[in-house]
C-alpha cells in the first residue's frame, strides 16, 4: 500500500491513522505494508483547519493550531525518505506520526532544521544521518519521484492511498473503506 501525504496537511494524518487502523484490522495485518510518499499540499485556509479539527477529534487526533503551516515541507520530507531508508515503513510512520504532533498541536515550525533534527532524534532516527541530509540535497531526487509518481497516476492532492498498486482512494476514507479495499487486495495476491 502506498499514501501519498504531506505533513503539514491534517488529512494526511488522519488517513494516515484511519489507514493504520484498517490494516490492524485487517485478516492478514503481516501481510500489509504501508510505505508513505510526498505530495506536498496548498496551506489550508484557517476555516479549513477547523473543520479538519473537528471531523479528527472522534479518531483521537488533537489539532489545536489555530493557524495553518506555510512553511516549505521539503526538508522534512527528505527526512521522511530517509526514515524509510533507514528503518523502512515502521521508521517512517513514527517519523510521520511525530511531525504531525509536533505541527497539530504543538505549533512546531517543521521548516526550521534545528526543529527536524530535535523531532527526527525523538523518532528514532539517526541524529549523524539527520544532520547531514539537512545540511544538504540528499533525498531530494527521492522527494521529486514521489511527486512525480503522483502526477503519473494522476493523484492531485494529498491525503491519496493506492491499495494492491491500482486501487487509489483520494481523500480521507473511512476505516470501513480501507479495510475493504485491504482484504479485496488480499484475496487476489
Amino acid at each position: 500500500m502506498d499514501l501519498w501525504g504531506d505533513p503539514t496537511d491534517p488529512w494526511s494524518w488522519l488517513a494516515k491513522r484511519r489507514l493504520e487502523e484498517a490494516v490492524a484490522r485487517s485478516s492478514r495485518p503481516a501481510d500489509v505494508t504501508v510505505v508513505h510518499h510526498t505530495l506536498p499540499r496548498a496551506p489550508l485556509s484557517a476555516e479549513e483547519l477547523q473543520r479538519a479539527s473537528v471531523t479528527a477529534r472522534p479518531d483521537g487526533l488533537d489539532i489545536t493550531l489555530a493557524e495553518p503551516s506555510r512553511g516549505d515541507t521539503r526538508a522534512a520530507s527528505r527526512l521522511v525518505a530517509l526514515a524509510h531508508s533507514l528503518g523502512g515503513p515502521p521508521l517512517q510512520a513514527a517519523l510521520l506520526e511525530r511531525l504531525f504532533a509536533a505541527v497539530f498541536t504543538e505549533g512546531a515550525d517543521i521548516a526550521s532544521n534545528p526543529v527536524l533534527q530535535r523531532l527526527a532524534a525523538e523518532a528514532g532516527l539517526d541524529e549523524r544521518r539527520v544532520g547531514a541530509v539537512l545540511a544538504s540535497e540528499e533525498l531530494s531526487d527521492e522527494v521529486d519521484a514521489d511527486v512525480a509518481l503522483a502526477a503519473e497516476l494522476g493523484i492531485e492532492a494529498p491525503p491519496f492511498a493506492v491499495v494492491g498498486g491500482r486501487v487509489g482512494l483520494g481523500g480521507v476514507a473511512s476505516v470501513e473503506d480501507y479495510l475493504g479495499r485491504i482484504e479485496s487486495a488480499l484475496e487476489t495476491a
